[in-house]
């Protein structure tokens, strides 16, 4: 389920697995960005993918979230935070940062 608060800007060409839910607040997400909320556990090795694993996305108010970014499993957006195009975000986003990279990582703050 997608949750899309009043303001909330989703552009074209996002992906949202459907497996928990994403909630999006007074956010900006531009195009191709990619939510993924269910993961897998490690399995034996006779077959690697284990049980599904789902946890829910959270982007708070005043977020950007740039071009062709993920968000991967349980991760919290914060409030007027920044996350650069085409980063992978593996765990949460302090209010009123900047994150970028693979894995996403602390750029700098920013004035809240």
């Amino acid at each position: 389920m997608v949750v899309l608060k009043p303001g909330a800007f989703v552009n074209e060409g996002c992906y949202f697995d459907g497996n928990e839910r994403v909630v999006i607040g007074r956010a900006a997400v531009a195009q191709g960005v990619r939510f993924v909320t269910s993961t897998h556990e490690i399995g034996p090795s006779e077959f690697r993918v284990g049980p599904l694993v789902t946890k829910p996305i959270h982007v708070g108010d005043g977020a950007w979230i740039g071009a062709f970014a993920t968000i991967l499993p349980g991760v919290t957006i914060g409030n007027g935070a920044i996350v650069a195009a085409g980063s992978v975000v593996t765990k949460d986003v302090e209010p009123n940062t900047v994150h970028g990279g693979v894995p996403a990582r602390l750029i700098r703050s920013l004035e809240g």
